[in-house]
């Protein structure tokens, strides 16, 4: 018993404290290794490259069995309707898609000493190829302001590129290069869009490297409306959970059938999958125009109105404090001296209930009927002054900025 005990003083005593010494310098040599070969820190890719990567070598598989007992069958991947229309589209209007490259000079202004001279500024957008002889779609916002524009084709050619004209208010611009015999992408009709149906979007997003890059979603929805950071708003917008990043703008949304529904243009950063393209409809409209005539030609009646219906009445009245005749309509606040309105005899306070023999049922359709009428033409009007109603016609003169 006593040789026991000794026995066990001496395991806790001197092994007990060598055992434990031998953990500690083992786990401080893996620690040490731990930290040498940095094994504990995050991957981090910086300017990352598009490989294709090598085959790997793999060890021999085991020779077949030279009798099984089922006869094996190699399945095919199944490619389901979805994906052969996507697959459809990408291969038929991809070479129509160009990078649009950009250099600008930006003012910089030194904290202490203000301004210090300039500095050049690359920018990348997309566009897509709508005239074999070299006009292309793209926002306005790609190439606002740029000293020079490259165009880059799918093909692998760059080649300078021109304005031909922008216009700020949709957010488009046609740029041309000097080529003929290009490919071409179809422009269809998004005034038949439906929310859900397929949204394919192709462009340049971020940087040179992921040129050409698809995305899938579909149409969210319609009628959407926002404003650029300088107030301006964008109306009419299609909204698509189809990924847009930067780089992206300009490129085209297309449908199933590799049609181009719209002009990709905008993103929320703060969200995901909300992004917003111009109608195409719209887009034809303005092209046109811009080859024409280098620039957008906008009609006004010279007013300043608020758009009512029979939930906004009550508080329309209360702001300006009268009793409005009609449930819906809208209110002149302010009349353009001199301005076609002024001109027919309208006033502030005026009540405006149908136009061109319609009724007004919204703000939208106010906007349409003076934007589809040309310069020069008449639109008639329908108003209250008070309890009496009047009729008017007014001549649509060019809007003024």
């Amino acid at each position: 018993m006593h040789h026991w005990h000794s026995e066990l003083k001496y395991r806790l005593g001197v092994l007990f404290p060598l055992m434990l010494l031998s953990a500690f310098l083992g786990g401080l040599l893996v620690l040490m290794a731990v930290k040498y070969t940095g094994l504990g820190e995050a991957l981090t890719l910086r300017n990352p490259q598009v490989e294709v990567e090598e085959k790997q070598q793999t060890a021999p598989e085991p020779a077949p069995d030279p009798t099984p007992l089922v006869k094996e069958t190699e399945e095919k991947p199944q490619v389901v309707d979805m994906e052969k229309a996507t697959i459809a589209v990408v291969k038929k209007v991809r070479p129509a898609v160009v990078m649009i490259s950009t250099s600008k000079l930006v003012e910089v202004n030194d904290y202490f000493f203000g301004p210090s001279g300039y500095r050049e500024v690359q920018g990348l957008g997309s566009g897509v190829i709508f005239r074999k002889d070299g006009y292309i779609l793209t926002n306005n916002h790609v190439i606002s302001r740029a000293e020079k524009i490259m165009v880059v084709l799918a093909d692998g050619r760059s080649v300078e590129g021109k304005v031909i004209g922008a216009d700020p208010y949709t957010d488009l611009a046609v740029v041309k290069v000097d080529l003929n015999n290009l490919p071409v992408a179809k422009l269809g009709d998004s005034d038949k869009l439906q929310v859900g149906q397929l949204a394919i979007a192709i462009g340049n997003p971020l940087e040179q490297s992921l040129n050409n890059t698809v995305t899938t979603g579909v149409v969210s929805a319609l009628e959407r409306t926002i404003r650029l950071s300088d107030g301006t708003p964008l109306r009419r917008l299609i909204q698509t959970d189809a990924s847009i990043n930067p780089g992206n703008s300009g490129g085209p949304l297309l449908d199933s059938k590799g049609q181009v529904i719209g002009i990709n243009s905008a993103i929320i950063q703060e969200a995901q999958g909300i992004g917003f393209a111009i109608p195409i409809n719209t887009a034809k409209s303005i092209a046109d125009q811009l080859i024409k005539e280098g620039r957008v030609r906008r009609g006004s009646i010279g007013i300043t109105y608020i758009y009512f219906n029979e939930h906004t009445k009550t508080l329309a009245e209360r702001q300006f404090r009268m009793k409005l005749p009609a449930n819906q309509g809208f209110l002149i606040t302010a009349v353009r001296k001199g301005g076609p309105a002024d001109k027919a005899g309208l006033y502030p306070g005026d009540v405006v209930v149908k136009l061109n023999g319609s009724p007004v049922v919204s703000q939208r359709g106010f906007q349409d009927v003076v934007a589809n009428t040309k310069i020069g033409e008449a639109i008639s009007v329908e108003f209250y002054r008070g309890e009496e109603l009047m009729k008017k016609t007014i001549r649509v003169e060019e809007a003024t900025d």
